[in-house]
């Protein structure tokens, strides 16, 4: 007969997992790929992954079969999808792109965001100046493109207009050939991602369309808790990475708030935040950050749920080991500060399907999801296919010794 410790071990043996992804406008297919070559690093046999099927009117997702010995753990694991969101912010016009999102750049730093970010975490204050950098310095080189091109015809002897059209031409061909350029620095899509995150924190577009996206998530983790007893689920995990974390907190909090006996059936409820950005919308500011802060608050003020943040002082997008509680304006008292664990990296590892990830920070920031390379390193695969829920994984388990924490 198995002891107590042994059953606890081994708590799950049907999953269901709910992931919000990032500020990606990628498939679930892409995310299935990125699962499917984790486990395929492994040793031991890794986990049989099913195609990907529609699962809900909102999310797409496919079947995980891990066995272990002794037994078989099968997950469910749906992306909830707002990638079409996603893509239309991303895909506006450049002017329209650059412009809104230098308005918010400075008006971050005006309103003294900037100044609370770096109280609390120097990487993603290093890297928010990294997009207007880079934009000043290709738009330089486009200008500085048109005036040698201008210089070069006067050398020539060519007549006074000629020196102008050279300029002009020069300038627009450098300024051309620095988008291009700017291309491979990401400098905007960092832009956009500032500057979806600072409409959300004011609730201004398009943080109407996300919170009625939001809306049918939550309604979908309630469809999910309430049908566990009957499917025999033992964990309801929600993850969310990047902007995903805040998607994560917001959808589970809007259900919480509407069955406030969410947290107390059979299924264990955790939540998993992988590299959140949500930093952002605290240090900024407004309605939708103090709506994000009342979310925060529910969640960790409740005794029934498990959540663990997990990021790496090497990931500048995220605010590594910092506890999002610490983060905000007004912390509530009696809230518990969720396990804030390091991801413990390795080196940055580009994905073969995403070319972003060439850049360091980027492929850095898209490790979570990846085999670990380091002893101790963070497994997402063994998390969403093992034996143990998430609060067994890290019951007893202290916070990284380089955390930021609210309370010890």
């Amino acid at each position: 007969m198995k002891d107590g410790a042994e059953i606890n071990k081994r708590s799950v043996r049907r999953r269901r997992v709910l992931y919000a992804h990032g500020f990606d406008p990628a498939t679930a297919e892409r995310y299935r790929r990125i699962m499917a070559r984790s486990g395929a690093e492994r040793v031991s046999a890794p986990p049989v992954l099913s195609q990907v099927a529609q699962m809900s009117d909102v999310s797409e997702g496919w079947r995980i079969t891990a066995d272990h010995g002794d037994g078989r753990v099968e997950t469910v694991f749906e992306i909830l999808r707002y990638e079409d969101i996603v893509r239309q912010w991303q895909g506006r016009p450049l002017i329209k792109k650059l412009w809104s999102g230098l308005t918010a750049w400075f008006g971050f730093i005006f309103k003294g965001g900037l100044k609370r970010v770096f109280s609390v975490a120097k990487g993603p204050g290093g890297l928010f100046f990294h997009p207007v950098m880079m934009l000043a310095l290709f738009i330089g080189l486009g200008v500085f493109a048109g005036r040698m091109a201008g210089e070069g015809a006067e050398i020539l002897g060519a007549p006074d207009w000629a020196s102008q059209v050279g300029r002009a031409v020069g300038a627009l061909v450098g300024l051309y050939m620095s988008v291009r350029f700017e291309r491979a620095f990401f400098a905007h899509l960092m832009l956009a991602l500032f500057d979806f995150l600072f409409k959300v924190a004011k609730e201004e577009f398009p943080a109407g369309r996300l919170e009625m996206r939001v809306e049918l998530f939550a309604h979908r983790i309630a469809e999910c808790v309430n049908s566990a007893k009957e499917k025999k689920v033992d964990e309801i995990l929600i993850v969310g990475h990047s902007l995903g974390g805040l998607v994560a907190v917001r959808s589970l909090a809007r259900a919480m708030e509407q069955d406030v006996n969410l947290t107390g059936g059979r299924a264990k409820i955790s939540l998993l935040t992988l590299g959140s950005v949500s930093g952002y919308v605290s240090c900024h500011g407004g309605v939708g950050a103090d709506r994000f802060g009342l979310d925060v608050a529910r969640i960790a003020s409740d005794e029934d749920l498990t959540w663990v943040d997990v990021s790496a002082p090497r990931d500048w997008f995220s605010f590594g080991l910092v506890d999002p509680l610490l983060l905000l304006k007004d912390p509530p008292v009696e809230a518990r500060s969720p396990r804030v664990i390091s991801a413990k990296f390795g080196k940055a590892s580009p994905d073969p399907d995403d070319k972003r990830t060439r850049f360091r920070a980027m492929g850095l920031h898209m490790k979570y999801l990846a085999a670990p390379d380091k002893e101790g390193g963070f497994d997402f695969l063994s998390v969403v296919s093992g034996e143990q829920s998430l609060k067994d994984r890290f019951q007893g388990r202290r916070n990284s010794p380089r955390a930021k924490m609210l309370t010890p």
